[in-house]
């Protein structure tokens, strides 16, 4: 199953297991015999192991929407196509490749144009103290290899 078993039964993470087991006996009403597998897939696998169920929890997309009403009515209003529309086949002119090429490279190059990074100071975290320590210990182990020293 690639789906996330939450997805599957359009519910929030944090779904009780009798709410999966409802949402679960809602959508069984109408669901295809595909869609009645991943059902049931999505089921056994919130209500096993925990672990499971909190990894597929940690994969939901936080504050997700399963339910559109607005949607729906845009469904349901054009459900159909309009009532008398034109039915012949409109002759469309051939696309002019050249001229599509034509517009699509200036965007294009502007896409692929490399800018210059901005150059950033690093932080100095360094004291002064901190400076002269790390000289002392630069100096102390260079000392071997100083023939006069």
């Amino acid at each position: 199953m690639n789906d996330n078993p939450f997805e599957v039964l359009k519910l929030d993470p944090s779904a009780t297991e009798e709410e999966i087991v409802r949402r679960a006996g809602q959508l069984r009403q109408t669901a295809s015999e595909e869609e009645l597998t991943a059902v049931r897939q999505a089921v056994q696998a919130l209500t096993g192991r925990p672990e499971d169920r909190r990894l597929f929890a940690l994969l939901t997309h936080p504050g997700a929407v399963h339910d559109w009403p607005e949607l729906d009515r845009l469904e349901a209003a054009f459900r159909r196509p309009p009532q008398g529309a034109g039915r012949e086949a409109v002759e469309l002119p051939p696309l002019d490749l050249a001229e599509v090429a034509a517009l699509l490279r200036p965007i294009l190059l502007r896409e692929l144009e490399d800018a210059p990074l901005a150059l950033e100071p690093p932080a100095v975290k360094e004291t002064p103290e901190e400076i002269l320590r790390q000289t002392v210990e630069g100096v102390w182990a260079m000392l071997p290899f100083e023939p006069l020293a």
